[in-house]
């Protein structure tokens, strides 16, 4: 099996000027863990995660040895929350896109995100153009799904054998 069988098609993606409010109401309201950045074309820039939303509120380490005492202002974090409300998308994107193709066998696309700790990946066209999102929940559904037909399959076939002692009746 390919990514292609497995990936979703009913994908969000964005362009590099959306406000980062608008990018956690996506977020939050479509139930997705990251949004593809795209330009006019289709064309993946960037990508945005929950992750990154999140930890541009928190200290970095530099200030981590600066003050060791006050890393838990969560008061400075809210504030941080109004700041960062205005910035774009690209502003905070990462760049560095780990990704497919809806050519990749499935298993291929799982062994990337699993090396590389990831959880999705955008999935591209010949022509580069982002076309879907494949996660790891994809890719264990489509092989749990199998093994459930192939065991139903199996357990039709055993039972429709007759049984060689079966009493007569």
């Amino acid at each position: 099996m390919n990514v292609a069988s497995v990936m979703s098609r009913h994908l969000t993606t964005t362009p590099p000027t959306t406000k980062v409010r608008e990018l956690w109401r996506l977020l939050f309201v479509k139930h997705i863990n990251s949004i593809p950045v795209v330009d006019r074309d289709h064309l993946l820039l960037g990508i945005i995660t929950k992750e990154d939303l999140l930890k541009g509120l928190y200290p970095d380490y530099q200030e981590y040895f600066v003050d060791a005492t006050g890393v838990a202002d969560f008061e400075i974090m809210e504030n941080k929350v109004k700041e960062m409300g205005n910035k774009k998308a690209s502003d905070i994107m990462n760049t560095r896109v780990i990704y497919t193709r809806e050519g990749t066998p499935m298993m291929r696309a799982l062994s990337r995100m699993i090396v590389r700790s990831l959880n999705q990946l955008p999935v591209l066209s010949e022509n580069d153009e982002v076309i879907g999102m494949v996660t790891k929940s994809d890719i264990f559904y489509a092989l749990f799904k199998k093994s459930i037909q192939t065991a139903k399959s199996a357990a039709k076939k055993k039972s429709a054998k007759p049984r060689k002692n079966a009493p007569k009746r």
